[in-house]
């Protein structure tokens, strides 16, 4: 898991990629995304755990995904969302999580 790096706000919940990661092995637990921004610009490949999928705000972006880019994407599940975004929806995540736990 050396080659994936923790995202320290986040990182209960996903791992991002460096340029080089694509053929790397991807960790037990964990689904790849790719993070598509609105301009069209570079994908953003993350690892999410599998659990967090249950989250509402990550369903939501699931469905998004499949009204996007419909069901049959072949490789990585592109989300309609950028990486800015995505990291302010799993802070947001954190947060709730701690202030229910703690």
């Amino acid at each position: 898991m050396a080659a994936w790096r923790r995202k320290e706000t986040a990182e209960a919940y996903y791992l991002a990629a460096d340029a080089g990661d694509r053929g790397k092995k991807v960790p037990k637990g964990y689904i790849p995304l790719a993070l598509v921004g609105e301009e069209g610009g570079g994908d953003e490949r993350v690892l999410v755990r599998i659990d967090a999928l249950k989250e509402p705000c990550m369903a939501a972006l699931l469905e998004m995904a499949a009204e996007q880019f419909g069901y049959g994407q072949p490789g990585v599940l592109r989300i309609p969302c950028d990486a800015q975004q995505f990291q302010r929806m799993v802070a947001a995540m954190c947060s709730k999580e701690q202030s229910h736990t703690g």
